[in-house]
């Protein structure tokens, strides 16, 4: 019992996993193909991704990269940050969100999940979304667009089903959608400030604009 103690104490207690894809032209950042090509679209997820790994590095906790197929590229940057690299299981995004909280809560007390769109994500951010946790089995980052860009939990009983039932994802509902499909299983939520992501050929004007990425 005391060396489990020890164990428990010399962990870390929060975990961040950053959902990314696979770096293939014609795969990422689709909707801005027709304005920038496959290759321009690659070059601006690149960007958006390494700005969120960046923040990421200063993440008071654990970190681990969770791509959506296997890519050498992703796997070797993930080794030089120290961190864990696996790939996403299941259908559809709530599965794959849904398994990997269920993972992370297995050996840390609070995961928060975020993908690698929004290039305003930070500690201060993380922090926040920690902070609520203390109060609510689950938090959400609200995006202006009706998504969101963050998830984390500390409840894990919750995760090892999908709880996510009738998401519309991809679209201005997934926020409200999901957070219906949580309400019946949970009272305790917590919404953060909306923060912006980059989806629409506008959302890259804006990012550019704001010094946030490079055209």
């Amino acid at each position: 019992m005391a060396e489990q103690n020890k164990a428990q104490r010399g962990r870390n207690r929060d975990l961040l996993i950053v959902f990314a894809r696979a770096l293939y032209a014609g795969q990422v950042k689709t909707r801005l193909i027709p304005a920038v090509g496959e290759r321009g679209a690659l070059r601006v997820y690149r960007q958006l991704l390494e700005r969120t790994l960046a923040a990421a590095q200063r993440f008071p906790g654990d970190v681990e990269l969770w791509i959506d197929r296997p890519d050498v590229n992703q796997m070797a940057r993930a080794r030089r940050s120290g961190w864990t690299c696996r790939v996403q299981q299941g259908a559809d995004l709530g599965q794959r969100m849904a398994f990997a909280l269920d993972q992370g809560l297995q050996s840390h007390d609070r995961v928060l999940l975020v993908g690698s769109d929004c290039p305003l994500l930070d500690r201060a951010y993380f922090q926040q979304a920690l902070r609520a946790l203390a109060g609510a089995e689950v938090v959400f980052g609200a995006s202006e667009d009706g998504g969101y860009v963050l998830l984390g939990s500390q409840r894990p009983g919750l995760w090892k089903r999908n709880p996510f039932s009738g998401v519309r994802w991809g679209t201005e509902h997934a926020l409200k959608d999901s957070v219906s499909s949580l309400q019946s299983r949970s009272r305790r939520l917590a919404m953060l400030p909306a923060l912006w992501d980059v989806d629409e050929p506008d959302d890259l004007t804006r990012a550019i604009n704001a010094g946030l990425l490079v055209g």
